[in-house]
C-alpha cells in the first residue's frame, strides 16, 4: 500500500521539490512503522504534510521552538507525548543588540548549514536566539565566533525554549478594483499595476510561503503577501464595498 497525495495544485517547483523531500521521510515512517523527524518546514507546507498524514492516517505532531514559530519540523509515528522537544531541535543564543536576522541566516549558510536545518531566528533586544537541528548544534556552537565582524559566544539553551520577539504591525487600508494579486501588491506598496505585475512576473511575490507568478491569482482573507525588499503584509479583510463596487480592503505590514 502506497502512501495517497495529490501534489497538482502546488505552483512553486521549488516549493514542491521541498514537499517532496518531507514526504520521503513520512514515507519511511509510514513503510516502517517507525518514529520519523522531519527538517524544517514553512507554514505552507506543513499544511500539505499535515492533511497527507491525516490522509492516510499517521501521527504526526509538529514542533519548533514555540508554539509562535513559523517553521518547525514534524515527528511522526511518535512514540509518546509530549515530546522532549530538545532530542529533535535545539535553540542556540548569544548576546548582540546590533546583528540582524538575515545576518544570522547568512553566517549560518555560509558556514555549511542547509536552510532546511535552520528554524525561526528571533531578534531580542540585547540577544539573538535561533533554532536548529539537534545534529548541527554543537558544530555551530563551537564554530560560529563571529558576525559581521562582532565576536560571539554561543550556548545551547537546556529547555530548547524560542523567545520569540514581538512583531509589530501597521494597519492600514484601501480601495481596490478586484482580489488579483497584482491589484493587491500594487495598493500594498504603492505603485502602478504595470510594476506589480513585474514584481510578480519576476518571482518577487510569496502568497502564503509560495512563490505566485499569476497576477490574476485571486487572494482570499487572512493571506500573507510577502514582497522582496518590500516586507510582509496580511490582507486581514474585505470591509465593504464602495458606491462604484471597489472592494474597501484591511491590512497589516509587518514593521
Amino acid at each position: 500500500m502506497s502512501l495517497e497525495y495529490n501534489l497538482n495544485f502546488v505552483k512553486d517547483k521549488a516549493k514542491k521539490s521541498n514537499i517532496k523531500k518531507a514526504i520521503s521521510v513520512l514515507e519511511r515512517g509510514f513503510y516502517t512503522n517507525q518514529e520519523v523527524s522531519s527538517f524544517f518546514l514553512d507554514p505552507f507546507e506543513r499544511k500539505v504534510i499535515e492533511d497527507i498524514a491525516r490522509k492516510n492516517n499517521i501521527d504526526i505532531v509538529f514542533i519548533g521552538g514555540n508554539d509562535e514559530c513559523e517553521r518547525k519540523i514534524f515527528v511522526a509515528n511518535y512514540y509518546y507525548l509530549p515530546l522532549e522537544e530538545g532530542d529533535y531541535i535545539k535553540v542556540l543564543s548569544f548576546n548582540s543588540s546590533d546583528i540582524k536576522h538575515p545576518d544570522v541566516l547568512g553566517a549560518l549558510i555560509h558556514m555549511g548549514i542547509d536552510r532546511n536545518s535552520i528554524g525561526d531566528i528571533s531578534i531580542l533586544d540585547s540577544s539573538v536566539e535561533f533554532v536548529v537541528l539537534e545534529e548541527e548544534a554543537n558544530f555551530i556552537k563551537y564554530n560560529l565566533n563571529k558576525i559581521k565582524r562582532e565576536g560571539i559566544n554561543i550556548e545551547i539553551k537546556k529547555d530548547s525554549k524560542l523567545n520569540k520577539e514581538k512583531e509589530d504591525y501597521i494597519l492600514s487600508t484601501s480601495f481596490i478594483s478586484s482580489l488579483r494579486l497584482d491589484n493587491i501588491v500594487a495598493s500594498l506598496v504603492n505603485t502602478s499595476r504595470a510594476k506589480a505585475k513585474t514584481l510578480i512576473n519576476n518571482r518577487l511575490v510569496k502568497v502564503d510561503h509560495q512563490i505566485i507568478t499569476d497576477p490574476s491569482y485571486n487572494i482570499d482573507e487572512g493571506a500573507m503577501i510577502s514582497i522582496r525588499k518590500e516586507g510582509r503584509f496580511i490582507f486581514d479583510r474585505i470591509k465593504g464595498l464602495s458606491k462604484k463596487g471597489n472592494y474597501h480592503i484591511e491590512y497589516r505590514k509587518l514593521v
